[in-house]
């Protein structure tokens, strides 16, 4: 057997599977408590990018900055974590088809980068929205 990786089995019982969830949250939504803040700092700029069929890009882009940091809260703490999740998966998905897909052509690598960065964590977003919060979080002290 020399020379094979075996992978530990993982039970569900496992203290590794218990603390999983709540990793994978936290890393999850710490770049959108990130991107979230942003866009109170650097609204003027990013106005700019709302795309132009929407009304007061400003005032949109707080309240999408609000959107972000309540959902990025809501899932590290483990609270209504579907229901962010699915909210902020539709977010990230229709910022990468309005946002960044118009400006692949003429974008270059940024353009690209944060279309397909929006892509994958909508693709996670969903996921944690079917998946829930896992044991350890507040919802699962509330079934306790």
């Amino acid at each position: 057997m020399s020379g094979v990786f075996v992978l530990p089995t993982l039970s569900q019982e496992s203290l590794l599977m218990k603390f999983l969830p709540v990793l994978g949250r936290v890393l999850f939504a710490a770049p959108m408590l990130v991107f979230g803040f942003g866009h109170f700092g650097s609204a003027a700029d990013m106005a700019g990018m709302v795309p132009s069929f929407l009304p007061a890009p400003t005032l949109f882009v707080y309240l999408t900055g609000v959107l972000l940091v309540a959902s990025a809260l809501g899932i590290m703490a483990g609270f209504k974590v579907k229901e962010l999740s699915l909210v902020l998966g539709l977010f990230l998905l229709s910022t990468a088809l309005l946002v960044w897909a118009p400006q692949l052509s003429t974008g270059g690598q940024m353009a690209f980068s944060a279309f397909m960065k929006d892509l994958g964590l909508a693709g996670a977003a969903f996921f944690i929205a079917h998946f829930g919060a896992g044991p350890m979080s507040l919802e699962a002290k509330n079934t306790d």
